[in-house]
């Protein structure tokens, strides 16, 4: 080949190498896309939280308090916070801004001690770590967290799950579900800070309900995405909604334990016919486990026709059942095991009257929630054949069930007795179901026309498409309550009083689920069942085997490119010999 023709060839080739880069950036600059290829789709965002990044009116600030000299596994987390809020930007733009802090950083220890306790009074939590450096060991505090701002406001995140942690909790774990939920609070806490008026929920007062205090931990996360009310409707026709509109997007009836009128009933039916919807935490046995602190045995007494909702649920579609369910698989009650006259020492004993649900994914509601622990429910019956209305079964017992008639009397010596398997065999009790769609009024053709035909009431005996959700256990929202120096203090939803490492994360879950898919918060209830998969290194097999490692990550690269050179090198010697 000509010496020409050559030089020929190779300034086309660059300038065809120059042109394919050129064409590439142009189109990648206009074109914006990404490519996830993990299993879990760990670098992916919801459709629906790019729709909320897009839509941003002014500049989120988000200051996050992990930087410095970090442990490896905090590293992972600031990575995962990194790539989140830098996922964030390539929709947001310049309305999402971000910087890391160390917390820290100061030599001075008055100062850091300052930073700490301002952080602390903005709402994060500090977890103290141990480190290893040339003097020993020493303890050290990080705030894995981060102070959004938005305008005047400002609102803390914690990426860690405080309630479900414990001294026994790995921090493997607690970092990982701070991973899969990093989306989920970032859009919950942006949505929080930059809503103007939040949509209304509130909780129905004046039958017996449980207490603000044994509610109190479900409404404060509640809070975070709308406002909350505590309503009597005290027979006040528009007491939840008025000519113009519905004052609530949804109500939670928890645990009502005192005869609902006639008239609060009218309420709540022409609430729903009007697209109301309802969260229903209703059992119809009334126990005292306080009772059982002072004796061996108890009573169960069923209240059905004390609370008067049989009917109205029973039109809806749903028809709670008096008797108690137990199951083998269910949730512990405190025992003193101790010796007659020793200080009295309490131990975990499984309490079949208190079944633990493990949720399956047949819904988004239930998909990847922890497990749900009940209390004294009653199993449930969809019922009624309206066309328009559907039902789904939400949680079930287990399959090593049973079901007591009421009234009863609770032994507490069912404890001492070795469970047999071959008297739980009822299988399976229905304890929450959805249903959704268009119902009829349970006041149908039972008013005057005075009242159906009268302008302002406004009654109607169908209801807009609306839905609701239906729970045989009040108990499932009640966070227990102790006393300290003689105040009454909550704690988390799902813990309990006794003991501090068994933590039931699926009730707090289920019931922030059901709120949200009812106020039709969908991409919440999407983002909550995120679960990343922990992918941890076996420690003992990798000291066993450092050296191998070490000369695979570090000789194998150089192996490679040396035999890629040499395979080069001969086809080039090949090809030009070949062609003299």
């Amino acid at each position: 080949m000509k010496k020409n023709q050559v030089k020929r060839n190779s300034l086309t080739q660059l300038l065809l190498s120059v042109l394919i880069v050129v064409l590439v950036s142009f189109v990648s600059s206009r074109v914006f896309f990404r490519l996830d290829l993990t299993t879990d789709k760990r670098y992916s965002i919801n459709e629906s939280t790019k729709t909320a990044l897009r839509d941003l009116k002014d500049i989120i600030y988000v200051k996050v308090y992990l930087s410095g000299d970090l442990p490896p596994t905090f590293e992972e987390l600031r990575r995962s916070v990194f790539e989140t809020l830098e996922e964030f930007r390539a929709y947001a733009g310049a309305n999402i801004q971000y910087e890391f802090i160390n917390p820290s950083e100061s030599e001075d220890e008055k100062v850091r001690n300052d930073i700490a306790r301002q952080l602390v009074r903005k709402g994060l939590v500090p977890r103290t770590i141990r480190v290893k450096d040339k003097d020993g060991y020493k303890t050290k505090y990080l705030f894995p967290g981060a102070i959004i701002s938005y305008r005047e406001e400002e609102i803390p995140l914690n990426f860690l799950d405080t309630k479900a942690s414990n001294a026994r909790t790995r921090v493997e774990i607690l970092v990982n579900d701070a991973q899969g939920r990093l989306e989920y609070n970032f859009l919950n806490k942006i949505r929080t800070i930059t809503q103007i008026i939040p949509p209304e929920i509130a909780f129905i007062h004046g039958h017996g309900e449980l207490e603000r205090m044994e509610n109190i931990s479900l409404a404060r996360e509640l809070s975070d995405m709308y406002g909350v009310r505590v309503i009597d409707p005290a027979e006040y026709v528009f007491a939840l909604r008025d000519s113009m509109r519905l004052k609530y997007k949804a109500i939670i009836i928890s645990k009502p334990r005192s005869r609902f009128s006639e008239k609060d009933k009218f309420i709540l039916d022409q609430y729903i016919m009007h697209g109301g919807r309802v969260l229903w935490l209703v059992d119809y046995t009334q126990v005292s486990m306080d009772s059982l602190s002072h004796s061996s045995n108890t009573q169960a007494i069923p209240i059905q026709r004390d609370l008067n909702l049989n009917d109205i649920l029973f039109n809806y579609g749903v028809r709670i059942n008096t008797g108690i369910i137990q199951d083998l698989n269910s949730a512990p009650i405190p025992i003193n095991t101790a010796a007659i006259g020793t200080e009295p020492q309490f131990s975990p004993v499984p309490w079949v009257y208190f079944p633990l649900i493990a949720p399956r994914p047949i819904h988004p509601i239930t998909t990847n929630i922890g497990r749900v622990k009940l209390e004294f429910a009653n199993p449930l019956d969809t019922v009624g054949e309206n066309p328009l209305v559907t039902k789904k079964v939400l949680l079930t017992t287990s399959q090593y069930s049973k079901v007591v008639s009421s009234p009863a009397i609770i032994d507490l010596n069912i404890i001492n007795e070795d469970p047999n398997p071959d008297y739980y065999r009822a299988g399976p009790q229905k304890v929450a179901v959805l249903l959704e769609g268009n119902f009829q009024s349970a006041f149908k053709n039972r008013l005057v026309d005075d009242i159906t035909q009268n302008e302002t009431f406004d009654f109607k005996d169908q209801s807009k498409k609306t839905k609701m959700i239906v729970v045989s256990d009040g108990d499932i929202s009640k966070n227990p309550v102790i006393t300290r120096n003689g105040d009454q203090q909550p704690l988390p939803l799902g813990s309990d009083k006794w003991f501090d490492q068994i933590y039931f994360s699926g009730n707090l879950e289920f019931l922030l689920n059901a709120v949200n898919y009812l106020t039709d918060d969908f991409e919440l209830v999407t983002l909550r069942g995120r679960k990343f998969q922990l992918r941890l290194l076996d420690k003992p097999q990798l000291l066993e085997n450092k050296g191998f490692w070490r000369v695979v990550n570090i000789g194998l690269p150089i192996l490679i490119m040396l035999i890629v050179a040499i395979i080069v090198g001969m086809v080039r010697k090949y090809r030009y010999v070949k062609k003299k």
